[in-house]
């Protein structure tokens, strides 16, 4: 008959330190999978300003239709890489980690609005969201 190699005392703690692992591991994974799919899919429409942190990583799944999404305007110091995509004109709504770029003027936003940090407060734009031949996203605000 094999001899076990382990004591009772220790094969015990091994036992408990395994389950208190594989517990916390399964309610870390529920948590995760509650937090990643509890708010569903982000729908973008021009009925519903959406923040444009929440925005951006949904943009290619609504070009050329027509949208409305929140930020902080800014020129050229914002979040946004690369240079005017469209015009020498566009100007950025800004999040906390993202940007989309923005073609065209609205009555909310005025030229002074978008100097570096002038504004903190929030615009909503509606506009065409487009694609550059470059990949860059922009929100076409058109006459409407």
């Amino acid at each position: 008959m094999p001899q076990d190699i382990f004591s009772p005392s220790l094969t015990t703690a091994i036992t408990r330190s395994y389950w208190r692992h594989a517990a916390t591991a399964l309610l870390s994974l529920c948590g995760l999978l509650t937090a990643c799919g509890s708010s569903g899919p982000v729908q973008l429409s021009e009925d519903a300003a959406i923040d444009v942190d929440e925005a951006v990583p949904h943009l290619a799944e609504h070009i050329d239709q027509r949208i409305s999404v929140s930020g902080i305007p800014r020129q050229s110091e914002g979040r946004c890489s690369g240079v005017h995509p469209l015009s020498r004109n566009d100007w950025m709504l800004t999040g906390d980690e993202t940007c989309l770029w923005v073609s065209g003027r609205t009555e909310d936003v005025r030229l002074l609005d978008i100097r570096p940090g002038l504004s903190k407060k929030t615009v909503t734009v509606t506009g065409t969201l487009v694609r550059t031949d470059q990949g860059i996203f922009v929100l076409k605000v058109d006459d409407r």
